[in-house]
């Protein structure tokens, strides 16, 4: 149980720091356009300036929602 509240927090840390992008999108439109058909490679659109660091950590809290890992955001 500590470890999800941890990587919660971690993971709302992370979106916190990704208020913005130079393309006009932001950390959440990256993160509500990710779906099943992302990955490390096949960013969406949305993603494209994100860093990889940044990009992977709401790629990881996608596929841990989907798990029920977390809860919905």
């Amino acid at each position: 149980m500590h470890t999800r509240t941890t990587t919660a927090a971690l993971i709302a840390a992370a979106l916190l720091a990704l208020t913005g992008c130079s393309s006009g999108y932001t950390a959440d439109d990256c993160a509500a356009a990710i779906d099943d058909t992302s990955t490390k490679t096949n960013k969406p659109v949305e993603c494209q300036d994100i860093s990889e660091e940044d990009y992977e950590t709401l790629h990881l809290g996608y596929l841990l929602r989907k798990d029920g890992l977390l809860p919905p955001s």
